[in-house]
């Protein structure tokens, strides 16, 4: 089967999850349960992939049970996060609703597929891979596979410590212990830095192309939704602390913490 054929699966897969998860949503009247299925869709089109790739079955294992594992991680955080709020809808929907008036729900409609799209449009990473048939394996894939683990973990670790914070009796409005003493936004870095990985491991298998995928989480990340929006929260409900914490701690790859000069 063809990368294009592959591809073509994964989205008549996803569009019909996003159909799904909009008249969910709507039933709820919470929108912020796509959140939950950007999370398990690579997962998801990984084990596509997995099930229509020509390669070599252990290289497909491997990425599939990686990708999995990766995916399904985020997915429980963002569900466990959602059902914690619940009924409560995400700021940013309830925004995105209130501004949209009379139209909310077909403009929601709309929005949901974009994030569909984007969904498709990042997962040749995790394609390309299950269509090389050489059963030899390189040192870029050991690399890809390293990376890979080594950001699940980092991540499971930077999200429990601000998890424990946050349900621990401490005073302190900002976390500056863990990784969150080195980046304010640990778990989005090694976010990212599986991304990285995944990119790496596709080398091996005439995989150059897909650098767009790490690039394009790197722009989403950082500049459209996660950070963005993270810290414009933090300011405004801590106040002058968080802005001393901007000042002293890297905003996104660990780095050792900067003095504060008063």
């Amino acid at each position: 089967m063809t990368l294009i054929n592959q591809l073509i699966i994964g989205w008549v897969t996803i569009f019909l999850l996003i159909n799904l998860t909009f008249l969910i949503a709507k039933k709820l009247n919470n929108f912020c349960i796509v959140d939950v299925l950007w999370g398990f869709s690579f997962g998801i089109l990984a084990t596509i992939f997995l099930c229509t790739g020509d390669g070599y079955f252990t290289r497909k294992l491997i990425l599939a049970i990686l990708a999995i594992t990766w995916a399904t991680r985020l997915g429980v955080y963002l569900l466990l996060r959602i059902i914690k709020k619940y009924p409560e809808d995400d700021k940013r929907y309830k925004f995105l609703l209130s501004k949209w008036g009379d139209r909310k729900y077909l403009y929601m409609y709309f929005f949901y597929h974009i994030q569909g799209l984007l969904i498709v449009i990042l997962s040749p990473v995790f394609a390309v891979p299950t269509l090389q048939d050489s059963s030899q394996f390189s040192i870029i894939e050991y690399i890809g596979i390293i990376i890979i683990t080594t950001s699940i973990i980092c991540e499971s670790i930077s999200d429990y410590q601000l998890f424990m914070h946050k349900n621990s009796a401490s005073t302190d409005n900002v976390y500056r212990k863990g990784f969150w003493k080195y980046s304010r936004h640990p778990n989005y870095f090694f976010q990212w830095l599986a991304w990285v990985g995944f990119f790496i491991f596709s080398l091996n298998s005439s995989g150059l192309f897909t650098i767009y995928c790490p690039l394009l989480m790197l722009f989403l990340l950082t500049k459209v939704t996660g950070i963005n929006n993270n810290e414009a929260h933090n300011i405004a409900s801590k106040g002058k602390e968080y802005l001393i914490y901007q000042k002293t701690t890297s905003c996104f790859i660990p780095l050792p913490p900067r003095k504060y000069k008063y």
